[in-house]
């Protein structure tokens, strides 16, 4: 695989992602990641996972270099992708645990939404910025992390949140210094896997059982709305304004 790797240590499967150099997820990440944790549900020896990724941030969404080139057929491909990689982490039948650090937006969000647990690094921000795209995403996976209220104003705004601030809701487990932030997740999956693993295994499906959240059906209500953008035909015109003020920022203008 070229952007996903699969270490096992001690029981624990850590699984680390990168894709320099801000680790924007594409197709074939989804696919990888989706492989990985597929094969992890078949593999005895893992009886907890930390999901990683290397570099300044974990994951900046999807590359949305690739919306240009997208027809209708891409898209679904592209959208259907999405699902698995997202599902594959939710119904893992062994506990994820989601290390991250800097920057946690749009589709990195449901990463960590569909993981068990989440370990953050004292410097990371969580956003859903596909407002600023003029598409629809994220918006499950941060409803699970925020209050409503709260939900929808990072989604009307695309505002970047500090772990600070998402902490203060519980859906943190912990937030610690980076360089900490793989140690610290690495000891949570240690605990875990001290306990008896089918024991493990079963409070997990008893867990989701009682949850019964349609994930990949919410992932899909996003999608539809992004198609309903996608041909809006003055959906060219906003972006160019956004990224001209862009330019303009970076540039020390405004």
């Amino acid at each position: 695989m070229e952007f996903v790797k699969l270490d096992i240590q001690n029981h624990i499967g850590v699984v680390t992602f990168s894709r320099p150099p801000i680790n924007a997820v594409n197709l074939q990440c989804n696919l990888e990641i989706a492989e990985v944790f597929e094969q992890i549900n078949h593999c005895d020896e893992i009886w907890c996972v930390v999901l990683r990724a290397l570099g300044k941030g974990f994951i900046s969404g999807s590359d949305v270099d690739d919306f240009a080139a997208y027809d209708e057929e891409l898209l679904k491909a592209n959208e259907d992708a999405d699902v698995r990689s997202i599902m594959a982490i939710y119904h893992c039948r062994v506990p994820v645990i989601c290390q991250v650090q800097g920057y946690v937006l749009g589709h990195g969000t449901t990463f960590a939404a569909a993981s068990d647990m989440i370990v953050a690094a004292d410097d990371t921000y969580f956003g859903i910025p596909e407002v600023t795209l003029c598409v629809v995403g994220g918006t499950d996976a941060i409803r699970q992390l925020v209050p409503e209220k709260f939900l929808r104003y990072m989604a009307y705004t695309g505002k970047k949140i500090s772990v600070q601030k998402i902490a203060e809701y519980g859906n943190i487990l912990r937030v610690v210094p980076r360089a900490l932030a793989f140690e610290t997740a690495m000891e949570v999956a240690a605990e875990i896997t001290s306990q008896y693993p089918k024991a493990v295994q079963c409070v997990k499906a008893a867990v989701q059982d009682l949850t019964n959240h349609d994930k990949e059906r919410d992932f899909y209500v996003d999608c539809t709305y992004t198609h309903e953008l996608l041909k809006d035909p003055e959906r060219e015109k906003a972006l160019e304004t956004y990224y001209a003020k862009l330019r303009e920022k970076k540039a020390g203008r405004i």
